[in-house]
């Protein structure tokens, strides 16, 4: 099992009807495979800021989590940024006795457009949310 905050919080998306009914499991870390069909989006960890003390840690680590977003229309790209918002911003969780995430909280987003892989495809728009993650292990 993984023991990554990131994972407890993307299987909460995938999960999530609403997001699962518009990208039925295309979610991928860091990169999509080529064949990955429209819409889909991606995931990486951009940052993990552990504040220490003099007499060790302080407080619970906090992971910035980048999801991209893509898909052929605006209209399109917006409803799914706004339905993982929905999923995403405010959850907390536990993954067995491993993982426990204290808050996700949404603290950027913002629109684009991209030339995927294959220079002949039309560009397609974006939606890139940044989240931060409290979370605690064991």
């Amino acid at each position: 099992m993984n023991k990554i905050p990131e994972q407890l919080v993307i299987d909460q998306a995938e999960n999530d009807p609403d997001v699962a009914a518009l990208l039925g499991g295309r979610i991928y870390p860091v990169i999509a495979p080529a064949s990955a069909a429209l819409p889909f989006a991606t995931w990486r960890r951009q940052s993990v800021t552990r504040e220490m003390t003099l007499s060790g840690p302080l407080g619970v680590p906090t992971v910035s989590l980048a999801i991209d977003i893509y898909a052929e229309s605006y209209a399109a790209v917006r409803d799914i940024a706004d339905r993982f918002r929905a999923a995403l911003n405010g959850f907390s969780g536990s993954m067995g006795n491993y993982i426990q995430v204290a808050i996700v909280s949404l603290q950027s987003e913002s629109d684009g457009f991209v030339q995927l892989a294959g220079g002949d495809l039309p560009p397609v728009y974006s939606v890139t949310q940044t989240y931060n993650v409290l979370w605690q292990s064991e």
